[in-house]
């Protein structure tokens, strides 16, 4: 590890800087203030971080700054920002939101999956994923990310505090495979936790030979979007034996809309019910995956998900849970306890 980071193990690095894991209390683990992707009046693919203007900034002090109040209503005080850079705002944002919030924000430096053409925004090859990832060795990749964890974002003293990549499918493409390579080394230099995009059944494997493969610490690895593989009674086998070695996995996307009370979840329930009877309770968190982007029109609210933004989590979801029988104990370990243990710098 890193002699820096050295200093700063059993601390969350956040946004408003290092801070003890207690003090996140509940904790959402998959969120996304601000994933501008795409300039749709222009049709332009953005590929650049830059300042944010005064009307954005303007924007989501607005708009997510309420919702982003309310979380301490329920005990919670934070997210997890799982936006890799060019989307990211600046980082001078995230701090004002948060301080006007009250809540800590862990921001994700990394990479996002090779994108399927004509999907969302993709309607050249070439924007398919970020040009740099294209351009860059795996080991100037991982070092860009190091960077922004050890000293900070674009000049700044905000510090990335978690790693994030992805995959479209099972199989990873070559270029998927050099973020994760580059996300590994990464995670083995710093001591964060690395987070991933995982929606399909297989890619969960995929994506773990290669992190083991570098070496990377297992238990600093958070498996994202597994409700479907949780799900899945053959899929959650193999999440448990991963379990077993330390893996973590996220449940995301839990939405529940008044007409069906939350009802589709009820497998994931029982599947939660089984991985805390088998003694693997605490590789299980859970996100929204809620916020605020530019993946289908113009930069709003997330529209795949009820609202309010972040809070569903909690008027909603939580609620929904419990009626299917979460227990209080379960409730706890997913939202407190484990992401308290996950995020610290290790």
């Amino acid at each position: 590890m890193n002699a820096e980071m050295k200093k700063l193990k059993g601390k969350a690095l956040t946004v408003r800087g290092p801070v003890d894991p207690e003090a996140l209390g509940g904790v959402l683990m998959h969120e996304h203030l601000h994933s501008d992707v795409y300039r749709w009046e222009t049709g332009e693919f953005i590929t650049r971080e830059q300042p944010a203007t005064p009307e954005r900034r303007q924007y989501l002090l607005r708009e997510a700054v309420p919702h982003l109040r309310r979380l301490r209503e329920f005990g919670c005080g934070g997210f997890v920002d799982t936006t890799p850079e060019p989307w990211r705002a600046w980082p001078d944002v995230y701090v004002e939101v948060a301080e006007a919030a009250d809540v800590h924000i862990v921001l994700c430096c990394g990479f996002y999956r090779e994108m399927e053409l004509g999907t969302y925004w993709v309607k050249r090859p070439e924007d398919r994923i970020w040009p740099h990832v294209v351009q860059a060795s795996v080991e100037e990749l991982a070092e860009h990310c190091v960077r922004q964890i050890v000293e900070g974002i674009h000049g700044t003293e905000v510090r990335a505090g978690a790693l994030k990549v992805g995959t479209s499918a099972a199989e990873m493409t070559p270029l998927e495979t050099k973020t994760f390579r580059a996300a590994a080394r990464a995670q083995k230099k710093t001591g964060v936790h690395l987070t991933t995009h995982c929606t399909r059944i297989g890619a969960e494997t995929t994506q773990l030979r290669v992190i083991d493969a570098e070496g990377a610490d297992l238990s600093r690895v958070v498996i994202g979007h597994a409700a479907v593989h949780l799900m899945d009674g053959d899929c959650r086998k193999i999440c448990m034996e991963w379990m077993r070695r330390g893996v973590n996995f996220l449940p995301t996307n839990l939405g529940v809309r008044p007409d069906d009370r939350g009802e589709c979840w009820r497998p994931l329930v029982g599947a939660i019910h089984e991985v805390f009877d088998a003694g693997l309770g605490d590789r299980l968190c859970l996100g929204l995956d809620s916020g605020y982007c530019s993946e289908s029109c113009q930069f709003g609210p997330m529209t795949f998900l009820p609202p309010p933004p972040f809070v569903h989590m909690f008027t909603d979801t939580l609620p929904a849970f419990r009626r299917m029988g979460l227990t209080p104990q379960e409730e706890t370990a997913l939202i407190r306890a484990n992401p308290q243990r996950i995020i610290p710098v290790q």
